[in-house]
């Protein structure tokens, strides 16, 4: 009569905890690659840290808002017009987000807002007290050199964006 690990060995059947472990980790796997796509929460200091750059208030570094927006919003929607773009589910300078875009090879960080740019630069001065003088027929610009909104689509949503070095708009 052959004993249970020669038995096992012959007919190659995994031991049942060896298969309960394997179906743990199956699971594991799955869940980190289901959670690994989904968005993160933002952090706390999301509005300080993402508004200044929009605003040209601190150095646009790719590299750096590229990493931050991995950390706390995972990998980007997609790529698209020299940038990676990540949905977002935040609000800036009182006026909700729809993605939060971060160049590559040209240092530039920009977001779409769902109000109008009218909106959105009411509610910059009342949140920072900086103002947008009108440069075009649908554009206007910052104080601040390298800053620009504009209409994001004829319905009503915006796009604001800061240029780093060169200063020249995507």
């Amino acid at each position: 009569m052959l004993n249970n690990t020669r038995l096992y060995s012959a007919v190659k059947v995994a031991h049942p905890s060896k298969m309960r472990m394997i179906y743990f980790l199956k699971i594991t796997i799955l869940s980190s690659l289901c959670l690994g796509s989904m968005a993160l929460a933002a952090p706390s200091h999301f509005p300080i840290v993402i508004g200044s750059a929009l605003i040209c208030r601190d150095q646009i570094s790719v590299d750096y808002f590229n990493d931050y927006m991995k950390t706390y919003f995972g990998n980007p929607a997609f790529i698209a017009g020299g940038a990676s773009w990540w949905k977002v589910s935040e609000s800036i300078f009182n006026s909700p987000l729809e993605y939060i875009f971060v160049g590559y090879g040209q240092d530039f960080i920009g977001a779409t807002f769902k109000d109008t740019p009218e909106k959105l630069i009411s509610n910059i001065r009342d949140s920072i007290g900086v103002d947008y003088k009108q440069t075009g027929n649908e554009t206007w610009s910052g104080s601040t050199s390298g800053v620009l909104i504009k209409y994001y689509d004829k319905n009503a949503s915006s796009k604001m964006y800061c240029i780093g070095s060169p200063h020249t708009p995507y």
